[in-house]
């Protein structure tokens, strides 16, 4: 699918895993935007994500990859640039469809963008990369213990769903979502992050508030549809249907 504009058309091609939650926030921000996007799936369990025609788009052979096609009508010249890193990704649609449901509050708030960006690395750096599945798998591979990787991983993820109650109590008591009465940035990384956090059998009735915006949240159709349970490339046995 693609997207005119005046003078071209654009085309949003996405290399994505059904279980990635990297690739995961890109589609809910895709979502809410409303963006038409391309998907290109990528079979990491079956390492494709290493092949040499996938490090040729991403050299860190990792997901999700975001290629943007540019065709020109006037020449049928066509130009492409390729995003790697999700975080990166995204600060890019949000620069690209300022307008199209603002994902970060105006630039004439830039308090309130920070608090936003402060929820986005609670989840992007400091949740996310010790407990992806190339680090838990080698933590378990040390002694070749699953009670090692599920305690390393769970350890590190209660600390920082506390981190991330602690400033919904601060700052954001009384709002809708994570940190405005409007979804940002934050609750797209944030959504993602819980999927993975209940493979563990996390229970998060023990952040109340956390827990009532990850509700408020899983009820907007754009977050849903970005589950990894509804992508075209997930397995029959976790396949649901919208």
């Amino acid at each position: 699918m693609s997207l005119t504009t005046s003078s071209s058309v654009v085309t949003y091609h996405l290399y994505t895993f059904f279980a990635s939650s990297c690739a995961s926030r890109i589609r809910i921000a895709f979502h809410l935007k409303g963006i038409p996007l391309t998907s290109h799936y990528i079979d990491m369990r079956n390492d494709e994500h290493q092949s040499e025609a996938h490090r040729a788009l991403n050299p860190s052979a990792a997901i999700p990859v975001l290629v943007v096609e540019t065709l020109d009508p006037e020449t049928d010249q066509t130009s492409k640039v390729t995003l790697t890193q999700s975080v990166a990704i995204l600060e890019f649609l949000e620069e690209t469809f300022p307008a199209q449901r603002p994902l970060l509050p105006p630039a004439s708030q830039p308090v309130e963008r920070a608090r936003v960006r402060e929820l986005v690395y609670i989840v992007t750096s400091d949740i996310f990369p010790p407990t992806n599945s190339r680090i838990a798998t080698r933590v378990r591979g040390i002694r070749d213990s699953k009670d090692d990787k599920t305690a390393f991983v769970t350890n590190i993820m209660s600390e920082g769903f506390q981190a991330y109650e602690g400033m919904l109590e601060r700052y954001s008591r009384d709002k809708k979502y994570s940190a405005s009465d409007e979804i940002t940035l934050a609750d797209v990384c944030l959504i993602p992050q819980v999927e993975q956090a209940r493979f563990y059998d996390m229970d998060f009735t023990v952040w109340p508030l956390l827990n009532g915006v990850i509700g408020r949240l899983e009820k907007v159709d754009a977050f849903r549809q970005s589950g990894y349970e509804y992508q075209g490339d997930t397995p029959a046995q976790y396949k649901k249907e919208l």
